[in-house]
């Protein structure tokens, strides 16, 4: 993951701010959105290889953008990752659905 940090650092072309970066982000999740959206019209609802790969492009824009929030507000995805692993661990049903998703 740090290298993919620095990969995002050193291809930033300007010092956008953080408001910039998330409209950014919300920009891409709507392209993995737009992407999926044509696999049911376009493509009978099956992931072919080609959508598949434009999928997987657009994502990397996602967690591009994503890498460079992070970077703003100074966390790391690992802290980001520790934190939602807490929070699901404190709901109510985290053992049942654990229990119930694990025998799938």
């Amino acid at each position: 993951m740090d290298k993919f940090l620095e990969h995002q650092r050193l291809t930033e072309d300007r010092d956008f701010d953080l408001k910039y970066m998330t409209i950014g982000l919300c920009g891409e999740v709507g392209e993995v959105c737009n992407e999926i959206k044509k696999m049911e019209r376009d493509d009978g609802n099956i992931l072919n290889e080609e959508r598949l790969k434009k999928i997987k492009l657009e994502m990397g824009d996602v967690l591009w953008y994503y890498m460079g929030i992070c970077r703003r507000l100074g966390v790391s995805i690992e802290e980001i990752i520790e934190m939602n692993y807490k929070k699901l661990r404190s709901y109510d049903d985290y053992e049942e659905v654990v229990t119930r998703n694990s025998h799938q």
